[in-house]
């Protein structure tokens, strides 16, 4: 998903204590001067028979984007944020696909599964995308906290049958071994290792240190922003959601 620095971390948590629950955060933030090492290499995606839209003439694919301020599109019109930008790259190919926004700027991994019935399962969704751990990170819930909400994320998607695609955090700078940033950044890929479902390391990996896609707080994307992120996040989903098997 994001990318974070520990630098961020205070001024964050200073925003979130004046607009309590509201607020919205990202693990994007001041970068380090470090170099910024390479992100890991997604996961593929689901492979299996591909699903053609004429086969399923007049029914859309759901999908659920589970997410924080990021993905509810922090500071935007609801129409400029990710989901509904990655929505408009697939139609544009046409393929008849509805992402519904399940962003909650300040959510947590916690926040995440509590609302999982109401959020995921209400919406009968063809492929979810869990978004979420950064304001864990802020908030400096336990690594293994975070990875167990994860995972209980994934339990319930895989019970309630929903292909589920896996955003990670990468750290901005240099992470040190048994560092917080290390520690939170090794919980996306194993977790997806573990269930097998398909891994995007980072959502903000091409416009981090570019303030002109930033918004004045210098964490959440701007319109232009958005749009730069959506285009390799609606790439990589594409296979995704044309391989669910529909009824």
């Amino acid at each position: 998903m994001n990318s974070f620095a520990p630098q961020a971390r205070q001024g964050l948590l200073v925003r979130l204590s004046v607009f309590a629950a509201f607020v919205a955060l990202t693990l994007t933030g001041c970068g380090k001067s470090a170099e910024i090492p390479a992100a890991p290499a997604a996961s593929p995606a689901f492979q299996g028979a591909p699903v053609t839209q004429s086969e399923n003439a007049g029914t859309p694919i759901v999908v659920v984007f589970l997410g924080d301020s990021l993905t509810a599109g922090y500071g935007l019109r609801p129409e400029d944020a990710l989901p509904e930008q990655v929505e408009a790259i697939w139609r544009s190919k046409g393929i008849d696909a509805v992402a519904v926004n399940a962003g909650v700027s300040g959510d947590t991994t916690a926040n995440g599964l509590a609302r999982f019935d109401w959020s995921v399962v209400a919406a009968e969704p063809d492929v979810l995308i869990v978004a979420l751990g950064a304001n864990d990170f802020l908030l400096g819930v336990p690594p293994d906290v975070t990875r167990s909400n994860l995972e209980g994320i994934l339990d319930r998607a895989r019970t309630a049958r929903i292909p589920t695609v896996l955003v990670g955090l990468t750290p901005r700078g240099s992470a040190d071994d048994g560092s917080l940033d290390a520690d939170f950044a090794e919980i996306y890929p194993d977790v997806s290792a573990k269930y097998g479902v398909p891994y995007y390391p980072s959502l903000l990996g091409q416009i981090e240190s570019d303030q002109s896609l930033l918004q004045s707080d210098g964490l959440h994307p701007t319109k232009e922003g958005v749009i730069k992120i959506s285009a390799p996040l609606a790439d990589f989903l594409e296979p995704v959601i044309l391989s669910v098997e529909r009824p």
